[in-house]
């Protein structure tokens, strides 16, 4: 029974090895080059390959205002879409006891299911500060930022920061990764993070 159990393990790692390399493989970036068309998955607009961001100062501006909308309408999912590199560019959020790792499209489904709920009925989010370290082809910025949920209620602004991880390529920047966290209330944003570099 022991040499019938440990080859019946044996086999299991073998399975879980050859599924993992599967997963490896058939990932976007091993399988084939990087291209825009990636980008799109099937469910981006073509007005919004036609004016995309060139600078990371668009990227930002675009990433904002696709986000934000006002009561009776949605974020514009179309614009959101065209920053990113890929629909499985990982969204991370973080909060001090828990982190949620979605992808694009999963972020987009959490967002509207807020909407379709009623929980959030319009929303803003601004830019008030960014740093940025650009090397290359290769850029990481943190952009700090205030938000408003459900304006026609009384509160106050929640602030946080973002963190997008962007590369160059085909004349323009792209969205690889997104991971953000709200202030924590005993540990304030730093000054240096509420400037602009």
């Amino acid at each position: 029974m022991n040499f019938q159990r440990r080859i019946g393990l044996q086999s299991l790692r073998l399975l879980s090895l050859f599924m993992a390399l599967s997963v490896f493989i058939s990932s976007p970036g091993m399988s084939q080059p990087w291209h825009a068309d990636n980008a799109a998955s099937g469910t981006q607009s073509t007005s919004s390959t036609q004016s995309a961001p060139r600078s990371i100062d668009e990227v930002i501006k675009t990433f904002y205002e696709s986000l934000s909308f006002p009561e009776g309408k949605g974020p514009d999912w179309d614009r959101f879409r065209s920053l990113f590199s890929s629909a499985t560019s990982p969204c991370v959020r973080m909060t001090t006891d828990s982190i949620s790792i979605m992808d694009r499209e999963s972020f987009i489904a959490f967002f509207d299911g807020r909407i379709k709920k009623g929980t959030l009925k319009s929303f803003v989010e601004k830019e008030i500060g960014r740093t940025a370290e650009v090397y290359g082809g290769l850029a990481q910025v943190f952009s700090s930022y205030e938000k408003r949920a459900n304006l026609a209620d009384a509160g106050k602004p929640t602030r946080g920061i973002n963190s997008l991880q962007l590369f160059f390529k085909e004349n323009r920047w792209w969205i690889a990764s997104l991971a953000w966290q709200d202030e924590i209330p005993d540990k304030p944003i730093p000054k240096k993070y509420l400037k602009r570099d």
